[in-house]
């Protein structure tokens, strides 16, 4: 039999361009209000290819990435699997170009895109399925789902969709090293009252829908950035990089470190993306992504 044709997918990064910890629950998880906005730009490519017998393989560009159930692309495809009561039986390729522990959701965007590809492959699950499988495997899996714009309430399975907006001028910098969720939120300093969270998300929304970038970049915050700024040097640097050529605000994108940045036009984004580009440690991994 002829192998089939490899099946090709997108899997968008993320930038949080505002969030808010409400509470912390007696689980241990925190309630929060983030507005998500998905970058097309900064994507990884996950192709899937049937394969006969049956079996699930999985590899991947970056050495230290997990290809076996600790990476969150199979766990998703055998719990979509066992779900539905089929055999897994599929090879994926997994090309990273979102930096992993970043603060993008690039495992969560690998997932939800590979379950939106299966849901489409093996139709019968409903939406509220869907989200609880994607909730089950990461907080951020849902939105993936749908990637677009939305704002997030709860753990992150609480999605609300936006209508089209139009495009932000928004820089990205990585500084070349991870940062855990977990370390991130253990070192949580000053949570925001809900009330408080849930107007800003309305005013951040207002704000970008009549491009008004400088207000935009004055509502857009970070609950979990202070930490790091604290902990990473490097980011305070970047920022004054940053903040020197034009950028109307930087904040750290969810648990980080990736840095984004928000310019009143493109031309001073690009602008400011070489002169980024020159004065970073290219060498030492830093990279600088106009999203």
């Amino acid at each position: 039999m002829k192998n089939p044709e490899p099946i090709t997918l997108c899997a968008p990064g993320k930038i949080n361009l505002l969030l808010r910890i409400t509470a912390r629950r007696q689980d241990g998880f925190h309630e929060l209000v983030s507005l998500f906005h998905a970058v097309p730009r900064v994507a990884d490519t996950i192709t899937m290819t049937a394969v006969e017998p049956e079996g699930l393989r999985m590899c991947c560009n970056v050495p230290d990435i997990p290809v076996d159930s600790g990476n969150l692309v199979v766990k998703a495809v055998e719990l979509f699997c066992e779900r539905m009561g089929i055999a897994p039986a599929w090879q994926i390729g997994l090309l990273k170009n979102i930096p992993a522990a970043a603060g993008m959701g690039g495992g969560s965007s690998d997932a939800g895109t590979v379950l939106r590809f299966l849901n489409r492959r093996y139709p019968g699950m409903s939406k509220e399925d869907l989200i609880s499988l994607a909730d089950e495997i990461g907080s951020d899996v849902p939105f993936f789902l749908e990637p677009g714009d939305a704002v997030v309430r709860g753990t992150g399975e609480i999605l609300e969709n936006l209508e089209l907006l139009p495009p932000i001028p928004l820089l990205a910098v990585f500084p070349a090293f991870p940062v855990r969720a977990a370390w991130a939120y253990r070192h949580l300093q000053k949570m925001t009252p809900a009330e408080q969270a849930e107007h800003e998300i309305a005013e951040l929304i207002k704000a970008w829908r009549q491009c008004d970038w400088e207000k935009t970049a004055a509502l857009c915050a970070n609950d979990l950035e202070t930490a790091l700024f604290a902990k990473f040097p490097l980011l305070n640097d970047l920022k004054k990089q940053l903040t020197g050529n034009g950028a109307l605000c930087v904040h750290v994108s969810g648990s980080g470190p990736v840095l984004f940045a928000v310019f009143s036009d493109r031309k001073k984004l690009e602008y400011a993306a070489a002169c980024c580009r020159n004065a970073v440690n290219t060498d030492a991994g830093i990279r600088v992504m106009e999203c």
